[in-house]
């Protein structure tokens, strides 16, 4: 009876952990501009990074294309390629969302809460928003390459 508990126990878990871990790999923007690579970091949080873009080269024509619409000054020469844009997400199971965490918008300079979710068609919805209201803000889909 020990192992037939033991056994169910880790099947759940093992689904759970598929479950979460969905989010992990490339994903484009609504756009189709970029790539984004999700992980998983040792923290046991999901991270993103650029790691394609259609368009690598600056508004003069010079490359790497930049972050210059940061506002942290330090930051306006930072290539986009490479650049972490999704920090800190944790997924919660009872809610099937990956939450907790921000994403950073290079096109406009802003960074928002935000929450995710998985489609039943396998896109990935995204809602950024700020002051901690979830209808103050915008979203996004993204789909695999």
């Amino acid at each position: 009876m020990k192992k037939w508990l033991l056994l169910t126990f880790l099947f759940c878990l093992s689904v759970s952990i598929q479950a979460q871990d969905q989010i992990i790999g490339q994903w484009h923007n609504a756009e189709k501009s970029s790539i984004v690579r999700v992980y998983k970091a040792t923290n046991g949080k999901y991270y993103g990074k650029i790691a394609w873009l259609e368009e690598d080269f600056n508004a003069d024509g010079t490359s790497p294309r930049v972050d210059e619409l940061n506002p942290d000054e330090g930051r306006k020469n930072t290539p986009l390629l490479n650049l972490i844009i999704l920090k800190g997400l944790e997924y919660n199971e009872a809610e099937k969302q990956w939450q907790n965490g921000t994403i950073y918008d290079p096109e406009n300079g802003k960074t928002y809460e935000c929450y995710c979710e998985l489609n039943a068609d396998g896109s990935l919805y995204f809602k950024g928003y700020v002051l901690g209201i979830t209808w103050l803000g915008r979203s996004t889909t993204w789909t695999r390459p």
